[in-house]
């Protein structure tokens, strides 16, 4: 069959217009960067491709369990093959050392589903796995079991517990009236009140038995990065000694005005959003801005062409300015903040100037939740005395508020060392909750080379400098 003289004669003299061609051409790459996007831009939470279905599957946290579960079993069955008392009490496992940096405490309560009954084991054995002897050394590790009957823990006799962990207790010199009313919390599922007590029972112990600088509070049923320790101690590294040289400044007044490092945040709550994103909050205005930037350079180009003979014609830069700027501007937004790299809008792409600040960024702002924070120790007193008069809660919410009141600073590592993987809450939150609770980018790190970086993070930190710290800070005796 064949077609009347002419009928295509009009679509095809649209295509010998530049500004269609143009138009075809950005259609075809635009189409191109939206694929890209679907395919490697789908993890952050905010991205128009997030992929929900895969984007919790654990990854690296797989790894990092199976290498924490070879650990406790091969120090369990150690332990169970000894049977001399006395030579179990012997320290055969590496244990703190004389000035340990930081007091790490952990406060675990029995769950009743069976999928949780590891959460304490992993989280443990993550954290001491493959650590640095000086990195051990500068750990104490303290373990709160935070039911009134400790017994009822499953990890209560376990024999890696008293092998492996500095301090394992239940509530120890409570009066009998305050021992009740924690129990009587405990059958009411007064968590709001009971959590918050156990916070500062934790805090509280870390003061009193340790002259650590440093009080780290983390819950029981995450996973640790291998180099988190390293990491951690190159962070606080640059807040003790670096950032209070340059807050300081000219006047030499000492910068301690910050609580925590926090070693675990959510992208869930670090998206684009209207307070702190001028150009998103005003997004018709940034689109007709670019817009008409484009059309004022692109009309400047042609009146400077030399005699006129320029392929800028004015439906080429109307096309230009007014569909093909707009619709990749549009697009850069559909990748989502975290997938930008452009330092101050993801912490993912700060490494530049990683290595001045090690690692540590502000996080004064947004800060998502109590999965693991390192305190530091002359902050602590007036958020327990906060803590105290407010009662019940939600901790974290009420450090944060703490926080604000006080104009107290807060800072995180760029890149998280700690992942929440318990979809099973202590506190009665639903999985949909509890997986929101999550590290988007920890599952794509790979172990070879979290373990280069662990290796090399271990000898940027000044020990010498933390013994030190820690020594001046010890009572005497």
């Amino acid at each position: 069959m064949r077609l009347p003289p002419g009928v295509l004669d009009h679509p095809l003299r649209l295509f010998s217009h530049r500004a269609t061609r143009a138009l075809v051409v950005c259609v075809v790459l635009w189409l191109v960067g939206f694929t890209y996007g679907r395919f490697f831009l789908w993890r952050d939470p905010h991205s128009a491709y997030f992929r929900s279905e895969t984007v919790y599957d654990l990854d690296y946290s797989a790894a990092r369990q199976r290498e924490a579960r070879a650990f406790i079993a091969n120090v369990t069955r150690i332990e169970d093959d000894r049977d001399d008392a006395d030579t179990r009490e012997g320290k055969r496992w590496p244990k703190t050392g004389a000035t340990p940096a930081v007091c790490a405490a952990f406060v675990t309560v029995r769950r009743e589903s069976e999928a949780a009954r590891l959460y304490l084991a992993d989280a443990i054995g993550s954290m001491l796995a493959g650590l640095d002897p000086r990195e051990r050394a500068a750990l104490n590790v303290s373990l709160l079991f935070a039911d009134t009957d400790p017994a009822r823990h499953p990890d209560w006799h376990a024999p890696w517990v008293r092998a492996l962990v500095d301090t394992a207790a239940g509530y120890t010199g409570l009066p009998e009236l305050e021992r009740a009313g924690l129990r009587q919390a405990e059958e009411d599922r007064d968590l709001q009140l009971k959590g918050v007590y156990d916070y500062l029972y934790v805090l509280e112990r870390c003061l009193a038995d340790t002259a650590s600088p440093f009080i780290a509070v983390f819950e029981d049923d995450i996973i640790f990065a291998a180099d988190w320790m390293a990491r951690t101690m190159r962070g606080l590294q640059y807040l003790v000694r670096d950032y209070r040289s340059a807050a300081g400044g000219a006047d030499g007044k000492a910068a301690d005005d910050w609580l925590y490092l926090r070693l675990f945040y959510t992208e869930t709550h670090l998206g684009w959003a209207n307070e702190g994103d001028w150009w998103y909050r005003y997004l018709p205005l940034t689109l007709l801005l670019a817009g008409g930037a484009t059309a004022a350079l692109l009309g400047m180009l042609r009146a400077q062409a030399c005699g006129g003979r320029t392929r800028l014609d004015w439906p080429t830069i109307a096309v230009l300015a007014f569909l093909v700027v707009p619709g990749f501007t549009v697009l850069i937004f559909m990748a989502g903040k975290h997938n930008l790299p452009l330092p101050g809008f993801s912490l993912h792409h700060n490494l530049p100037f990683a290595s001045s600040t090690g690692g540590v960024v502000p996080m004064d702002r947004h800060g998502c939740c109590t999965q693991a924070l390192v305190f530091h120790r002359p902050a602590l007193p007036g958020l327990i005395r906060y803590l105290r008069e407010r009662q019940r809660g939600q901790t974290d919410s009420m450090i944060e508020d703490y926080c604000t009141e006080h104009g107290v600073k807060r800072f995180a590592l760029n890149e998280q060392v700690v992942q929440h993987v318990g979809l099973v809450s202590s506190r009665g939150m639903a999985a949909v909750d509890t997986q929101s609770v999550w590290a988007f980018w920890f599952e794509a790190n790979k172990p070879d080379e979290v373990e280069k970086r662990h290796r090399e993070a271990v000898e940027q930190v000044d020990w010498a400098m933390f013994d030190q710290l820690s020594a001046s800070d010890k009572p005497a005796s």
